[in-house]
């Protein structure tokens, strides 16, 4: 007739996501109208839609293409549980989360995009740093 009171009280959220679904992982998904586009930040399952359901939304990021400002807001304690629960993530959030200070900036991307840059980038840092150290050496105290 009388139920215990723990089987009453409620357990604390915790999102779901299911091994079937996959790993989880934050993703951009785009929202807005042509021209005006913003990207909505969420945690997801791996095999969810790109557009599709989510657990849980983390944030937005506004790329302003007019004023040429970027607009970040994060719920910095939930990206943080996420990053924390090992939730993967793509090139393109990884420079949003870089941006907004939550993890370390990646290095540049080496690859077909930058074959045959890295020795002419290599050369030019040298000289610069070569004419810096001159001017330094140079000048008058």
């Amino acid at each position: 007739m009388f139920r215990s009171s723990c089987l009453l009280v409620r357990k604390m959220f915790l999102p779901f996501y299911s091994k079937e679904g996959g790993p989880p992982r934050i993703r951009q998904q785009v929202v807005g109208t042509k021209g005006r586009r913003f990207f909505k930040l969420v945690a997801c399952n791996q095999k969810d839609k790109q557009n599709g359901k989510h657990m849980e939304v983390l944030g937005s990021y506004a790329p302003k293409a007019r004023s040429n400002v970027k607009e970040i807001r994060l719920r910095f304690s939930r990206v943080k549980f996420w990053l924390g629960v090992g939730a993967a993530f793509n090139p393109g959030t990884r420079q949003l989360l870089a941006l907004a200070g939550l993890i370390p900036t990646p290095p540049p991307l080496f690859g077909w995009r930058t074959k045959g840059h890295y020795n002419d980038l290599q050369e030019v840092l040298e000289k610069r740093q070569a004419v810096h150290e001159a001017w330094v050496w140079a000048r008058p105290l």
